[in-house]
């Protein structure tokens, strides 16, 4: 394999730990983003069971349930931290820069789902 300009192996795994992660890994390239808002397609409201959606508010970028069920907007940049803190913990992600987050993410988790106000409440439903 070949390193990109970006320093990334091309087409390198994103769980380099175990032979069974590389087996359930989902296969694709990385691509960079330059979409502000990585959990768009992943995050979920688990009361309602319907995806969260971005929600730019007071120049914040927010995420918020679209029944509107939830009283406030959750904080995209805790939601995306604590999401990212738990897919490192899954893979080996360390070399990942920013650009390429939200295609990791897509690539790992099948849903994060949303159980309450606090952006750290959050379940993670991983691909495998």
């Amino acid at each position: 394999m070949s390193a990109n300009r970006d320093g990334l192996l091309a087409g390198a795994s994103l769980c380099g730990r175990h032979a069974a992660c590389k087996a359930n890994a989902r296969p694709g390239r990385m691509v960079a983003s330059t979409d502000p808002y990585m959990l768009r397609t992943l995050l979920w409201c688990g009361p309602c069971d319907l995806p969260m959606h971005p929600n730019p508010s007071r120049g914040q970028r927010t995420y918020k349930c679209g029944q509107g069920c939830r009283r406030g907007a959750l904080p995209a940049e805790a939601v995306e931290a604590v999401t990212w803190t738990a897919a490192e913990r899954r893979a080996t992600l360390a070399a990942i820069r920013p650009p390429y987050r939200k295609s990791v993410l897509e690539q790992l988790l099948a849903r994060v789902v949303v159980n309450s106000e606090a952006p750290d409440d959050l379940r993670f439903i991983w691909r495998t």
